[in-house]
């Protein structure tokens, strides 16, 4: 497959939209074409560039409660002016109604597309990780000579744990980037499979509970301790993988 077809194809896979046949294609291609995987690249940076808190506006607090009695007022004040109202004259609250329905819909609509092109794009980076021969930076089962080598080459310390006496044990890292910024890329084994561990800073000081996923025969889960945000991709199965979660969490 050219690169011209695969160009076409670059945005419906970030967006998640492709089937498994498609989406394995246009990995494989980007395994192998710099010049692909730089336009991949910088849609991802583009993307992460508008998730920018400052691009957006966050209403006042009172916006709601303010809007709640304009409208009870001007309710109160219709049934007094005219209690017997024909009912198509009630046909603006109705459509105003329906715009705030849809307006909700759209908002989580948007949410769920892109928490799958998330899931897409790390699977993505899972993949190549494996098929460029290029799974590890720093090849080392000591956490304590991954970690210094993560020092100047990221601007956070992303933490760094092995799990041999659990049966994950560390095998190395390397840099990736992910959703429009670098992220740390931690490898552990499991018998003969692979586990892609990423880490980046988190963008809300909440924690967040983990959400597994599926994509393509491999597991996803994603979760927040409030500082770092993480997320690990293997083919282990996914009771397995939610061990190995556990044991990083302390849970």
């Amino acid at each position: 497959m050219n690169c011209l077809h695969i160009q076409k194809l670059i945005h419906p896979h970030h967006d998640g939209e492709l089937d498994a046949a498609n989406t394995l294609l246009v990995d494989e291609h980007l395994a192998d074409c710099p010049s692909c995987f730089d336009r991949s690249r910088r849609l991802s940076t583009l993307r992460g560039a508008l998730q920018n808190q400052d691009l957006r506006f966050t209403a006042p607090a009172g916006l709601r409660s303010n809007i709640v009695a304009a409208i009870h007022r001007s309710t109160e004040s219709e049934r007094e002016a005219a209690p017997r109202r024909p009912w198509f004259q009630y046909a603006g609250w109705a459509a105003a109604a329906v715009v705030v329905v849809a307006s909700v819909l759209a908002l989580h609509f948007t949410s769920a597309r892109r928490d799958d092109a998330m899931v897409a794009e790390l699977v993505s980076s899972h993949v190549r990780s494996l098929m460029a021969a290029h799974l590890m930076d720093v090849a080392s089962t000591d956490q304590h000579t991954v970690k210094p080598w993560f020092d100047g080459k990221l601007d956070f310390a992303p933490p760094v744990k092995d799990f041999r006496d659990a049966g994950f044990p560390l095998l190395g890292g390397r840099l990736d980037f992910i959703d429009g910024h670098s992220a740390a890329a931690l490898v552990y084994g499991r018998h003969k499979h692979f586990l892609n561990l990423f880490i980046w800073p988190a963008t809300s000081p909440e924690s967040a509970a983990t959400r597994a996923t599926q994509r393509n025969g491999y597991n996803v889960i994603q979760w927040s301790d409030g500082a770092m945000t993480y997320a690990v991709v293997s083919d282990l199965n996914a009771a397995e993988l939610r061990e190995f979660v556990g044991d990083w969490s302390g849970k």
